[in-house]
């Protein structure tokens, strides 16, 4: 029966972070009852009678093992056993060796003494000691812990969720009241409990920025450790420098028993390590490392909620366990995944104790699909109830947020909850943003929750929150991790605020079915489309975020009062704005059928047809159709940019007024004088924000002269020509005068004001003698070519 792994390998040299090293070993165990291999004595759960104990020197070249090595056996029942501890034969240490052991033990401690081991009157003393079992069971568990800090500590390969157990472990078996803050990364831990062993170690910095002094930084952290477990000025030995002195004392007489722990070398070998400093004359000294042996069966252990896991990447898994069973799980061996078809994939598996969880270390090619847990007790397999689902980690290329999400990020606007999909957020860890394309920009933490949990199955959702009041509009990202620490980004927007409008709604009057308007607000350059309730909208161009043409086109038959519904899509955005009652259908429009207007009786310059005096009150019949209790009259050219004149129903300001003689009849009495020559005046009526009727045209103003007087002039010209005065009003529109209109002589002179009157003039004018008999005066008015009558006579 083998009784050694070891391979052939060259045997690697034992490091250690204190003390030096004392010699590489393999300690094994066969079993009685004829297990197919040697197991080694760290892990050994039952160590019965007649299984045998196996000690093999492991020498690197050149090196020579001198010295005796033993064993000492605490019983699992003294009583059964007659007697409390059992030293065994010391053999030589330069060869092979085993004994056999008689009853089942509880404690074993290997001890190696490089100049011998004396064992003369150790029987005698034995008996004398009713504390040494207890003191040697508790070296035994202190060393374990001891031992399980420094490989944390020392791995490069050992998670944060191992170093946090370990001190976790440390701290409770040294009975230490050391409150660890469990989100504080490990270094940070592990300085809380040694700066309360040892004040001496609190110049270590476990933030520092440079790589290189935190490895040297966390092989410190090691080093203590050990130096404490050797002996320190606190008075720290691993349970340890007591019992070793009572030890020393009775069962193996001068000697120097000092403590010594293992490092793992290859093939389950011991490398263990010791104090190397020079011992009292004539003392042996004598290398002590001990091991509780529980005697108990498999753990049973059930795999939890939170056992979905990723391939490559460290995982702890909650399983459910008593704790008696539970502190006895490191020392289950040779775990393996079972899956439902296949062969079993071998894993290594941390126990973390603070957490009551297992740290599965899956490789690379563990295929996604359920699976069991196995493992191996002493030479028996067994299997935890329940299992791990092994799933890929989520790819983020696809993520985006949800179309309601997305509209809700609105900057400046304060935290946003959003949700985001596309993938498989079950194993995110943590999710920042920061602001895209800005080199310096500092990632800011986001809020999350997974709908299930960290671990809990695929989870196709993840909801996150969020600030967007100190974000301007324009791209972002955010940064999501996994457990694989890795980041991966998702590309987010921040919108603008959304378009605002604010001259609805649009009013249309019963039987119209388009009309052209125009949106007032802000940002309407944003808006794509438009759509309108029983009609269709067409947007003029975006080239001015505050005014946008819109034409609507309304289907018939839509009574008054009603009112439609309009959205608005925007750019970015996913769902319409919703304006209710955007557009309103009111009553028809009112119709001015006809308009009458009175011109005055002593109008000196004779008019056409259609034309208006200007500078003088005139009154005019309007009738309109439609016409509301609220209808306002306009009076306005139809040139762009004159003067607009209103009047409601009803109104009387001196001279003016708007008076309705019945209904559809109106009486208006205005003053023409508010229009230059030229203007072709139109009436409009409205019906409050109703609507406003078509244009009717009422006439074009002529600004004609008033005539009071026209005298000829005594004297003649130097030509004999024949010359008058003409006294009245408006002389300067007066371009020509003749005695027909064929004959025009042009007007040279410009009109005078009269003394004492200034809104008369007077005009002296040159022209061929009247006719005989006399006809009556004609004038050209200035910018015309046809010639108008006066009543004007000689």
């Amino acid at each position: 029966m083998s009784c050694s792994l070891i391979g052939a390998a060259p045997l690697p040299p034992v490091v250690c972070p204190a003390g030096g090293p004392v010699g590489s070993v393999d300690l094994r165990v066969t079993s009685a009852h004829g297990g197919p291999e040697a197991l080694p004595l760290r892990t050994i759960n039952r160590l019965e009678e007649g299984d045998t104990l196996h000690y093999k020197p492991l020498l690197r070249s050149g090196e020579q093992r001198k010295g005796d090595v033993s064993f000492v056996l605490v019983p699992a029942n003294p009583a059964a056993a007659g007697e409390k501890l059992l030293v065994l034969q010391p053999k030589a240490a330069n060869k092979p060796q085993q004994w056999k052991t008689p009853w089942r033990v509880a404690v074993v401690a290997f001890v190696y003494g490089p100049s011998g081991l004396d064992t003369k009157k150790v029987r005698n003393f034995l008996s004398r000691d009713d504390e040494l079992v207890a003191q040697l069971a508790d070296y035994a568990e202190k060393t374990a812990q001891t031992e399980a800090l420094i490989s944390a500590l020392s791995s490069p390969n050992s998670s944060a969720a191992a170093v946090q157990s370990a001190l976790q472990g440390f701290s409770s078996q040294y009975g230490l009241n050391v409150q660890l803050d469990r989100t504080a990364s490990p270094n940070q831990q592990a300085m809380t409990l040694f700066r309360t062993l040892n004040p001496a170690i609190a110049s270590y910095d476990p933030i520092t920025p440079q790589v290189s002094q935190q490895v040297g930084q966390t092989a410190s952290l090691a080093t203590s450790v050990a130096t404490l477990f050797f002996g320190s000025p606190v008075g720290l030995a691993a349970g340890g420098t007591a019992m070793l002195l009572e030890l020393r004392s009775v069962a193996f007489p001068k000697a120097e028993f000092r403590s010594s722990f293992a490092q793992s070398m290859p093939g389950d070998g011991l490398g263990l390590c010791g104090r190397r400093d020079a011992a009292a004359p004539h003392t042996r000294v004598a290398y002590l490392w001990a091991t509780r042996v529980p005697n108990a069966g498999p753990p049973l252990m059930t795999v939890e909620k939170g056992n979905s896991l990723p391939a490559g990447v460290k995982s702890p898994v909650p399983v459910s366990v008593a704790e008696p069973e539970w502190k006895n799980v490191d020392r289950v061996r040779n775990w393996s995944l079972i899956p439902e078809t296949g062969k079993a994939i071998p894993i290594t598996v941390q126990r973390l104790a603070d957490v009551k969880s297992l740290e599965l270390d899956l490789i690379q090619n563990v295929k996604p699909g359920h699976y069991s847990l196995a493992a191996n007790w002493d030479w028996d397999h067994f299997q935890l109830k329940g299992g791990v689902d092994v799933r890929p980690l989520g790819d983020f290329t696809h993520v985006r947020p949800t179309a309601a999400s997305q509209d809700l990020l609105v900057a400046r606007t304060g935290k946003v909850p959003i949700t985001l999909a596309g993938a498989d957020f079950e194993f995110v860890t943590k999710v920042e943003i920061e602001k895209a394309g800005d080199k310096f920009a500092t990632p800011a933490p986001v809020p999350f929750i997974l709908p299930a949990g960290l671990r809990h199955g695929p989870q196709d959702k993840i909801d996150v929150q969020v600030n967007t009041i100190d974000m301007e509009p324009g791209q972002y990202r955010l940064l999501m991790t996994q457990v694989d620490s890795k980041a991966h980004p998702v590309n987010l927007k921040i919108l603008p605020a959304p378009p605002r409008i604010d001259n609805l709604p649009v009013l249309l009057n019963q039987g119209a079915t388009r009309i052209d308007y125009r949106l007032r607000g802000q940002r309407l350059d944003l808006i794509t489309r438009l759509e309108v309730a029983h009609g269709k909208a067409e947007l003029g161009p975006a080239s001015d975020p505050n005014s946008r043409a819109v034409s609507l086109t309304m289907g018939p038959g839509i009574e008054p009062g009603t009112g439609l519904t309009a959205k608005a899509y925007v750019e970015d955005r996913s769902e319409p704005l919703t304006y209710s009652d955007a557009v309103r259908i009111v009553g028809p429009l009112p119709r001015v059928t006809e308009v009458r207007v009175t011109q005055p009786p002593d109008q000196d310059v004779q008019l056409e047809p259609g034309e208006l005096p200007g500078g003088v009150y005139l009154s005019a019949m309007v009738r309109v159709t439609h016409l509301h209790s609220n209808g306002v009259l306009r009076l306005t050219c139809e040139q762009s940019g004159s003067q607009t004149i209103s009047f409601k129903l009803g109104e009387r300001s001196g001279p003016l007024s708007l008076q309705q003689l019945a209904p559809g009849q109106l009486f208006l009495s205005f003053d023409a004088s508010a229009w230059v020559s030229g203007c072709n005046l139109q009436v409009t009526v409205a019906n409050g924000h109703e609507g406003e009727s078509e244009p009717f045209p009422m006439g074009r103003i002529v600004r004609a002269p008033r005539i009071e007087r026209f005298e000829p002039l005594i004297e003649t010209a130097a030509d004999g020509a024949y010359r008058a005065t003409i006294t009245g009003q408006n002389l300067e529109t007066i371009e020509q005068v003749g005695w027909s209109a064929e004959s025009a002589s042009p007007v040279t002179a410009l009109p005078l004001p009269l003394a004492g009157d200034a809104t008369r003039q007077s005009l002296v004018v040159q022209m061929p003698a009247p006719g005989d008999p006399p006809g009556s005066l004609w004038v050209w008015l200035r910018g015309e070519a046809k010639a108008r009558a006066t009543r004007v006579r000689p």
